[in-house]
C-alpha cells in the first residue's frame, strides 16, 4: 500500500516518538551540500534562468533565448540539429520551439535540399527581438560571474569547459564545434549539471533513484520532521516539485509521512527504516559518480574549481525566489530548524 494511504492509519503516539529523533542544525546539514558540485551546479542553472528572466526585455526564456541564439547562427539546422547546438534533447526542442512559434518568433520552412524536413526560421519579428536577445544573454554571462576579476573568470571557464569535454555519459549530445555556447558560462555550467546528472544516472541505475530524491533522504536522515514547505525552504525548490519528490519517496516506502501533532493538516516526513537502507547503499555509487565527473579535473584544479562555484551561489540566492537554506543566509535556516 503506498504510504500516503497510510498517513490516515498511522497512530497518534508515532508522531511524537518521531519527533524526539535527533537533529543536525540544518544549516551544518547544508554546508555538506555546499561541497558538492552537482548541488551547487544546479542552484547556477536555477540562478542563471533567474538571471536572464530579469535581465530579458521580452518574456522569452533562457533556453528558447538559446534556441533563438542558434537558428541566428545561420546554420540551417533542423530540429535535431538546434538540440544538437543548445544540449537538450529533441523532445525539449520541439517544445521550446513550438511555443516560440506560438509567440510569433519562429516560423518552419520547407528545406530546400529535403522536402520532407523543415527548418526553424525567425520570422521578422523574431528578427526584431534579436538584438536585445543578445545583449540580455551577453549581460548574463557578465553578471553570473560578477566579483571575478578577469584572471579567475578565464580559469572559471577554463576548468568548467574541462568538466564539459570529458565525457557526457548518457547527457544529451552536445555539438561543440559548431555551438555557438561552447565559451559562454552560463550555458558550460548548465552542461556540467546535465554531465553529472547523468553520471549519477548511471551509476545508481539499478537502484532507480534520482539526484533529488537522494538528496531529500539525506537531508531527512540528518534533520528528520521536516514538512513539505520546510523542505522546499531547505533545499531551493518550489513546494509543488518538493512534493512531488517526498511523495514518490513515501509511495516507495523509503519515507514516513506522519500528521504534525500541533497541526493536523501538516504532514512531516521521517526516513524509514527502508529509506536508510537505500541511502547507505546510493551513497557509494552517489560518490562514484561525482568523481567520474571531476575525473577531467586533478586535486589541485577541484579545489581552486569548488570556491569558484560557491561564490557564485553565495552571491547570487538571494535573486532566487526559493533561495534555500544555506549557511550565510542564517536567520532563515534557524526558522526552519
Amino acid at each position: 500500500m503506498a504510504k500516503t494511504d497510510r498517513q490516515a492509519s498511522i497512530a497518534p503516539s508515532e508522531a511524537p516518538a518521531l519527533a524526539s529523533l535527533p537533529r543536525v542544525p540544518i544549516d551544518e546539514v547544508m554546508r555538506i551540500f555546499l561541497t558538492k558540485p552537482g548541488f551547487l551546479l544546479n542552484r547556477i542553472d536555477q540562478i542563471a534562468n533567474a538571471l536572464y528572466g530579469r535581465l530579458a526585455e521580452g518574456s522569452e526564456t533562457l533556453a528558447q533565448a538559446e534556441i533563438l541564439l542558434a537558428i541566428a547562427a545561420g546554420q540551417g539546422r533542423d530540429q535535431v540539429g538546434l538540440a544538437r547546438l543548445c544540449g537538450i534533447d529533441t523532445s525539449t526542442t520541439a517544445i521550446i520551439l513550438d511555443n516560440l512559434e506560438v509567440a510569433g518568433l519562429v516560423a518552419r520552412e520547407q528545406d530546400p535540399r529535403d522536402r520532407r524536413r523543415s527548418l526553424p526560421v525567425l520570422t521578422s519579428r523574431g528578427e526584431a527581438r534579436l538584438p536585445s536577445v543578445q545583449a540580455a544573454f551577453s549581460k548574463l554571462q557578465t553578471e553570473l560571474l560578477a566579483g571575478m576579476d578577469e584572471a579567475r573568470r578565464e580559469a572559471f571557464v577554463t576548468l568548467i569547459s574541462r568538466i564539459v569535454a570529458g565525457g557526457d555519459n548518457g547527457a544529451p549530445r552536445w555539438e561543440e564545434g559548431d555551438s555557438p555556447f561552447a565559451a559562454q558560462p552560463s550555458f558550460l555550467c548548465r552542461r556540467a549539471l546535465q554531465i553529472c546528472l547523468a553520471q549519477f544516472a548511471a551509476c545508481v541505475a539499478p537502484l532507480a533513484i534520482t539526484l533529488r530524491q537522494f538528496s531529500a533522504l539525506v537531508i531527512l536522515s540528518l534533520h528528520p520532521g521536516l514538512s513539505q514547505v520546510e523542505f522546499a525552504r531547505v533545499f531551493g525548490l518550489d513546494p509543488s516539485t518538493c512534493a512531488i519528490v517526498l511523495k514518490k519517496l513515501a509511495t516507495r516506502g523509503l519515507l514516513e509521512a506522519v500528521r504534525a501533532a500541533e497541526d493536523r493538516r501538516k504532514t512531516l516526513y521521517f526516513t524509514t527504516e527502508a529509506g536508510r537502507e537505500q541511502l547507505a547503499q546510493v551513497q557509494p555509487a552517489a560518490d562514484r559518480s561525482a568523481a567520474r565527473t571531476l575525473a577531467p579535473l586533478g586535486p589541485e584544479e577541484f579545489a581552486r574549481l569548488l570556491p569558484m562555484l560557491q561564490a557564485i551561489v553565495r552571491r547570487h540566492a538571494a535573486r532566487l525566489r526559493y533561495p534555500g537554506c544555506l549557511p550565510w543566509t542564517q536567520e532563515q535556516c534557524h526558522e526552519t530548524a
